[in-house]
C-alpha cells in the first residue's frame, strides 16, 4: 500500500511538472509578439476570403431560393446578408490596414489587434442582428474561433478573452432582451440552449487548452533551441582556449641549440588545460551514450559507509588542492544497498567536484546519508556560495525535485554563470540519469551565501530493471 502511495504521489508530481506554466524569456517574448502580428495578418486575409465567399453563397445561391418559398419574411434576406458582410469586411479590412502599416506593436496594442480581429467577425454580425430583434446562430460563426485558435497558437487567455466577449454577448441578447435564435421553434428553444451551451463551452476548453498545451510546448522548444545554441557556443570556447593557451606557450617556448626547452611549469600548463578538454570530450560522450543507450546498470550489495569513504579518500587531494575538506558522516549501521558501485561513485565524484571547482577556496563539504521509509536519503552539503538559478527551496519533506532546481539537471545546463565549465552541467545531468536508473529522485537545495545541499535517494530493494 504505501509503495501504491508513493507511485501515485510521483505521477502526479511529474503530471504537474507537464502542465505547469513555464516562464517565457524575453527572446521568446519577442518571438511571440512578431508571430501574433504575422498570423493576424494571414488569419485577416483567410476571414476576408470566407466572407467573400459566403456572400455568393448566401446573395447568389441562398438568398434568391428563401424569397421563393412560402416563409419570405425569413431574416436572411439580400438586404440584411449585404449588410452584415459589408460590415464585417470593413472591420477585417480596417484591421488588416492598421497590421500592415505598423510592423511593430506593444503587447496591449498586439492584444487589441487580436481582439479587433474577433470584433469585426463575430461581435458586429452579433450586434446587426440583434437590431432586428434575434440571436445569431452559433454553429456557423464560432467556426471562425476555430480557426483563431489553429492559426494563433499562443495567449490562450486572449482566445478565452474574445471566447468570454462573444458569449456574454449572445447571453446579452438571449437571455436580457429575449431575442430568440434565428428560426428556431419555441417547443425547442430550451433543448437547443442546452445543447449549444454544453457543446459550446467544451469546444472552447478544449481549444483553449490546446492553446495552453502547444504554447507550453513553443516555449520549451524555443528554450532548447536556446540551450543548443548556448551549448555550441560553449563547446567551441571550452575546447578552443586550451588549443590557443597550447599554441601560444609552444610558439613561445625559449630556443636552445636548435632544440625547444619546455619549462616544468609552461608543461604543467599544457598537461592542465588537455586534462580540462578530455574531461569535456568525455563527458559529452557519456552523456550521448546514455541518452542513445541507456544506462546499463550491474547491481551489488555494497555498503555505503565504506564506499563513501573511499571516494573521500580518494578525492582528498583535489579537495586539498583547494584549501577544502570532505567529512564523510555516513552511519556504519546502514542496510546494505544493491546498486551499481561504479556509477553512484560517479554520482559521488561529480557532486564533489561541483561542490569544489564551483565555490571559492576553503568549502567544507559534508556526506551524509539516513534511512526514510523506503529509501536512503543521501546528502551532498557544502557551506559554499549557493546557486543563483534557484529561486526558491523545495518544500521541507520532499523527496521530488522543485520545479525551479529541476532545469539544473537538464543537459548543457550551466545556469547564468556562462564562465562556469560545460562538464559540470553534463556532470549533473548524468547524476540525474543514475540515480533514475535505480528508481531514485534526485534534487537540490540552496540559498545564496548560505551553501548548498545536493540530495539523492536510493531504494532499500534493488527492484530495478538491470
Amino acid at each position: 500500500m504505501p509503495e501504491n502511495l508513493d507511485r501515485l504521489t510521483t505521477y502526479i508530481h511529474h503530471l504537474l511538472l507537464h502542465v505547469a506554466p513555464l516562464t517565457p524569456s524575453k527572446e521568446y517574448d519577442n518571438w511571440r509578439k512578431r508571430f501574433v502580428r504575422d498570423r493576424l495578418l494571414l488569419t485577416n486575409i483567410i476571414s476576408i476570403v470566407f466572407v467573400c465567399t459566403f456572400i455568393y453563397l448566401n446573395v447568389g445561391i441562398i438568398a434568391p431560393a428563401s424569397e421563393n418559398l412560402d416563409n419570405p419574411s425569413s431574416i436572411y434576406g439580400s438586404t440584411f446578408l449585404i449588410c452584415l458582410v459589408v460590415a464585417q469586411l470593413l472591420g477585417l479590412s480596417l484591421n488588416l490596414i492598421i497590421l500592415y502599416r505598423h510592423r511593430e506593436f506593444s503587447p496591449i496594442h498586439t492584444c487589441l489587434a487580436f481582439l479587433s480581429y474577433s470584433g469585426a467577425t463575430l461581435l458586429l454580425p452579433q450586434i446587426q442582428h440583434m437590431l432586428v430583434g434575434k440571436t445569431m446562430p452559433l454553429a456557423g460563426w464560432s467556426l471562425l474561433l476555430m480557426l483563431q485558435a489553429i492559426l494563433i497558437p499562443v495567449h490562450w487567455q486572449w482566445h478565452l478573452l474574445s471566447q468570454a466577449i462573444f458569449v456574454g454577448l449572445i447571453s446579452i441578447s438571449l437571455f436580457l432582451f429575449r431575442f430568440p435564435f434565428v428560426e428556431i421553434p419555441g417547443v425547442m428553444k430550451m433543448p437547443v440552449h442546452i445543447i449549444l451551451t454544453v457543446v459550446f463551452l467544451s469546444t472552447f476548453a478544449v481549444t483553449n487548452l490546446g492553446v495552453y498545451l502547444y504554447e507550453r510546448l513553443l516555449i520549451r522548444e524555443f528554450e532548447l533551441r536556446q540551450q543548443l545554441q548556448l551549448f555550441l557556443h560553449a563547446v567551441s570556447h571550452d575546447l578552443r582556449n586550451p588549443v590557443t593557451g597550447t599554441l601560444m606557450l609552444l610558439n613561445n617556448l625559449p630556443q636552445r641549440d636548435g632544440d625547444a626547452v619546455i619549462p616544468n611549469d609552461v608543461l604543467a600548463q599544457v598537461i592542465d588545460s588537455h586534462e580540462r578538454q578530455l574531461v569535456l570530450i568525455n563527458s559529452l560522450l557519456e552523456a550521448h551514450v546514455h541518452e542513445t543507450h541507456g544506462i546499463v546498470l550491474q547491481p551489488q550489495q555494497t555498503n555505503l559507509e565504506t564506499l563513501v569513504q573511499t571516494i573521500a579518500d580518494d578525492l582528498y587531494p583535489i579537495v586539498q588542492k583547494r584549501q577544502g575538506r570532505i567529512i564523510p558522516l555516513i552511519p556504519d549501521d546502514l542496510p546494505l544497498l544493491w546498486v551499481d558501485v561504479l556509477h553512484l561513485r560517479r554520482v559521488y565524484e561529480n557532486l564533489i567536484t561541483n561542490a569544489v571547482q564551483y565555490n571559492h577556496p576553503g568549502v567544507c563539504i559534508a556526506l551524509k546519508a539516513a534511512v526514510e521509509g523506503d529509501y536512503v536519503h543521501c546528502t551532498v552539503s557544502d557551506n559554499g556560495q549557493g546557486i543563483r538559478d534557484l529561486k526558491q527551496l523545495p518544500l521541507q519533506g520532499t523527496r521530488h525535485p522543485s520545479q525551479s532546481s529541476a532545469s539544473i539537471f537538464e543537459r548543457y545546463n550551466r545556469g547564468r554563470d556562462r564562465r562556469r565549465p560545460l562538464h559540470l552541467g553534463l556532470g549533473l545531468y548524468i547524476c540525474q540519469q543514475i540515480i533514475e536508473a535505480h528508481k531514485g529522485h534526485i534534487g537540490v537545495e540552496s540559498r545564496l551565501g548560505k551553501g548548498t545541499t545536493f540530495w539523492f535517494t536510493l531504494p532499500l530493494t534493488g527492484n530495478f530493471q538491470t
